[in-house]
C-alpha cells in the first residue's frame, strides 16, 4: 500500500471516529468502500483477509498511524480529551506529576491528541465559563483550573468520607484551519479522597482519568 492510499484511509477513519463514534469496524469499512472507493480498493487487494482489515481500522480509529501504528502512546481520542497528570507524563516524558498518592488525579488538563491544532478552547464546567485558549498545539496540554469554582473546591475538601460527584464539562473549539466546530461533553467524576477519577462522555464512552 502506498502512503498516499494509507493515508487517506487514516483521514476517512478519523472522521467518521468524529461524526459516528459508535459504528463498529465492519461497519466502517462499508462506509470506506463508499467515500473513498480507489483507496479503499487497492488496500483490500493487498489486504485480502477481513480481520486484519478490521484490525487496521481499530488502530486508525484510536489515532494510531503509519507503519508503526500501535507501537507507541495511543491516542485517547481523535481531538481534545481530558487526562490526569500521570497520563500526562506517558505521553510528555518531561511533565513532573505531584507526589500526592491517588487513584485519580487533583489536576485535570485537556490533551490535544489529533493530527492538527486546534483553536479558539473554551471551557464551561458545571456551566461557568472556566479557561480560554487560543490554540493548543498537537501532542500539547491545557490545564482545567477547576479550582476557581468554589463549590466544587469545597467538594473536594469535604471531611465527610468518600463521596463522588460529577460535574458537567463542556468544551468547544475549533478545527480543520478554522471552517469547523466541535466540542467534548459529558461528565467529570470528583472522589473526595481521590480526585478526579473517570470521564463519563455523552457520547457513551467512559475513561479513566489517572
Amino acid at each position: 500500500m502506498t502512503r498516499q492510499i494509507r493515508q487517506e484511509l487514516e483521514r476517512q477513519v478519523q472522521t467518521l471516529e468524529r461524526e459516528r463514534p459508535k459504528q463498529t469496524a465492519s461497519q466502517m469499512e462499508t462506509e470506506l468502500a463508499r467515500r473513498a472507493p480507489v483507496a479503499y480498493g487497492g488496500w483490500r487487494d493487498e489486504t485480502p483477509n477481513l480481520r486484519s482489515r478490521l484490525r487496521a481500522i481499530q488502530r486508525w480509529r484510536a489515532g494510531a498511524k503509519g507503519r508503526g501504528a500501535g507501537t507507541g502512546v495511543r491516542h485517547l481520542f481523535p481531538y481534545l480529551w481530558p487526562v490526569g497528570e500521570r497520563q500526562r507524563r506517558e505521553a510528555e516524558p518531561s511533565f513532573v506529576p505531584s507526589p500526592a498518592v491517588a487513584s485519580g488525579s487533583w489536576r485535570i488538563f485537556l490533551y490535544n491528541c489529533s493530527p492538527e491544532v486546534v483553536r479558539d478552547v473554551r471551557v464551561r464546567l458545571d456551566g461557568v465559563d472556566l479557561d480560554y485558549s487560543p490554540s493548543i498545539a498537537v501532542s500539547r496540554f491545557t490545564e482545567v483550573h477547576w479550582q476557581r469554582i468554589e463549590a466544587i473546591k469545597a467538594a473536594s475538601l469535604s471531611d465527610s468520607g468518600p463521596e463522588a460527584t460529577r460535574h458537567q464539562l463542556e468544551v468547544s473549539f475549533v478545527i480543520a484551519k478554522g471552517t469547523r466546530e466541535a466540542r467534548i461533553h459529558g461528565d467529570l467524576v470528583l472522589d473526595s479522597t481521590q480526585g478526579w477519577t473517570f470521564f463519563d462522555s455523552r457520547d457513551g464512552r467512559r475513561r479513566e482519568i489517572e
